[in-house]
């Protein structure tokens, strides 16, 4: 569903509630307000986004997180160009490189890979529409119809509660509901460290794809100011440092990184995140799982598969079963 039909319909009198504002919780929400649903989204962040999240910088904004979308089939692809025509996403272009400088680069492509022109947070509230977003708010608990919150606080009535976090923090709220912890249950991820970076010289392309087992992929800001890109480790790196602390964990890649481009000069770090839900390499299967009988669904990547696209219409596709039920909930 594209971003400008997210309009609200008539009232229905349903309610859900909805965990995580990532975009797979955004696009369920922002579908089912549409439709007359009373919407409320919970994210223990200070903003909706999860892996497309913004991080602001003195010269402007920057991303951490996914740093390309792609689009592999409908409906997403009507989404994307959705995007494009407002300007808020654009194809990659400009110079991508592969390789390393102590063997040799060469030129590489990105096919049908898209970038944030806004910054990627604003994405996912665009998603939103009419559903209401509490953020700093943490569920510690999934019951039927239910949500139970860090400070004790229960929120009941609801005709469905979603959860939209990775599986491996939804297990933890799951012990009322033991048929969906079960599913999650071989559920697994791998982590990625991610890291703001600037520097002079090195190759001068907006996109660097290294042939390496330490580092992965850097590329250029486009706000931020001058020569600021995010750069994202391999999963072994994030593994090998999976507990370290973000001194270390950034002092190694940067030192990666000067191998890699052969540069003459430290590099400035500016910020770090590791992300250990980064990749699903296991999945549930299908777009959503539920507890029919509890009234509660679990979507996202670590159901659906890897990629925006796919948490995306995991979101979409559970919302468009619920209002095609209507009264008869039937997940």
């Amino acid at each position: 569903m594209a971003a400008d039909t997210l309009k609200a319909g008539p009232a229905t009198g349903l309610r859900a509630g909805i965990v995580g504002a990532g975009i797979a919780g955004a696009s369920c929400a922002g579908t089912l307000a549409a439709a007359g649903w009373d919407v409320e989204i919970f994210d223990e962040a200070r903003g909706a986004g999860g892996r497309l999240s913004t991080l602001h910088t003195q010269g402007g904004w920057a991303t951490l997180g996914t740093p390309f979308i792609s689009a592999k089939r409908e409906p997403f692809r009507s989404q994307l160009r959705d995007w494009v025509r407002h300007g808020w996403v654009a194809p990659v272009r400009g110079k991508v490189w592969q390789g390393r400088a102590t063997v040799s680069w060469a030129q590489a492509q990105l096919q049908n890979q898209f970038r944030p022109a806004v910054e990627p947070s604003q994405l996912v509230e665009k998603l939103l529409g009419d559903a209401r977003l509490h953020t700093g708010s943490r569920v510690t608990a999934l019951r039927p119809r239910s949500l139970v919150f860090e400070n004790g606080e229960v929120r009941d009535g609801y005709d469905c509660v979603i959860c939209s976090v990775p599986a491996a923090q939804a297990i933890s709220m799951l012990d009322a509901l033991p048929l969906l912890r079960e599913r999650l249950d071989a559920v697994r991820y791998r982590p990625i460290w991610s890291f703001l970076m600037r520097w002079e010289g090195g190759p001068a392309v907006d996109v660097i794809k290294f042939d390496d087992h330490l580092l992965n992929l850097a590329a250029r800001q486009t706000s931020g100011g001058p020569d600021l890109w995010a750069v994202h480790s391999s999963h072994e790196f994030a593994e090998t440092y999976l507990e370290a602390s973000e001194m270390e964990a950034s002092n190694r890649a940067a030192s990666a990184l000067m191998g890699l481009l052969g540069l003459p000069w430290p590099v400035e770090i500016e910020a770090s995140h590791l992300w250990r839900h980064a990749r699903p390499n296991t999945k549930v299967g299908g777009f959503w799982v539920s507890d029919r009988e509890n009234r509660v669904a679990l979507i996202g990547d670590g159901i659906a598969g890897v990629g925006v696209e796919r948490a995306w219409e995991s979101g979409v596709r559970l919302a468009q079963a619920l209002v095609q039920a209507r009264e008869e909930l039937l997940l």
